[in-house]
């Protein structure tokens, strides 16, 4: 009789046969509708990665259901992840809090969690009415460190034409405007352009997404 095959998860220490793991309720409908926006958002995450130094504080202001949240822990000492919306805080609170990260059920626009090493945003500002624009970056700015750094994502108005029409998108910005508003408020402001999953300083205009990096706040 021959010997039945082995599967990997049969010999992985800690997996049994049968686990599944969810990505939670919003990064779940990416996976099932569009596969590769998945793969830009987390490419997203991994940017922030890159410019954290090790061990580092870190707050995310809206963390949705904290999937991308987890990619920070590589680096991170200790993350506060801010999200108003109650279902997927309580999703994440179950599924993926730890000791590096607690998920906290709040509005971002008044967040107070103390001085972080960074702090940063993604796919959040453009949903902030243009009136409510200052209470977002005070809320940037009480939550860091004097010699901290934020990162800000948002989508390009430039590629708005080319995208789903998303009706909660109320204040998208240009690569101009962007750093100009952050430029009202931090010293330094670089501003970084993503074209599905490529980091790039190319023509502005043309970029799908936006980051801007900031430090020593005004």
């Amino acid at each position: 009789m021959s010997k039945e095959k082995k599967l990997w998860f049969d010999t992985t220490p800690g997996v049994e046969k049968g686990d599944s793991f969810s990505l939670g309720p919003y990064f779940s409908v990416y996976a099932n509708t569009d596969p590769k926006h998945l793969v830009f958002s987390l490419a997203r995450y991994k940017f922030v990665l890159k410019m954290l130094k090790k061990n580092s504080s870190v707050i995310e202001l809206g963390c949705s259901d904290g999937f991308g949240t987890q990619l920070l822990k590589e680096r991170a000492s200790k993350i506060h992840a801010v999200d108003f919306d109650h279902r997927a805080i309580n999703w994440a609170k179950e599924h993926l809090a730890d000791e590096k990260v607690e998920f906290i059920q709040s509005d971002i626009l008044t967040a107070d969690y103390g001085k972080h090493d960074m702090v940063f945003s993604l796919d959040v500002i453009e949903h902030i009415y243009p009136e409510n624009e200052h209470l977002f970056i005070e809320s940037v700015k009480r939550n860091l460190a004097d010699n901290g750094a934020v990162i800000i994502g948002t989508p390009n108005i430039t590629a708005e034409k080319y995208a789903t029409l998303n009706e909660q998108h109320v204040n998208l910005y240009s690569g101009e405007r962007l750093q100009e508003t952050f430029e009202q408020h931090f010293h330094n402001v670089f501003l970084f352009g993503m074209n599905d999953e490529v980091l790039h300083t190319g023509y502005t205009p043309m970029c799908h997404y936006l980051f801007v990096l900031a430090c020593n706040p005004k």
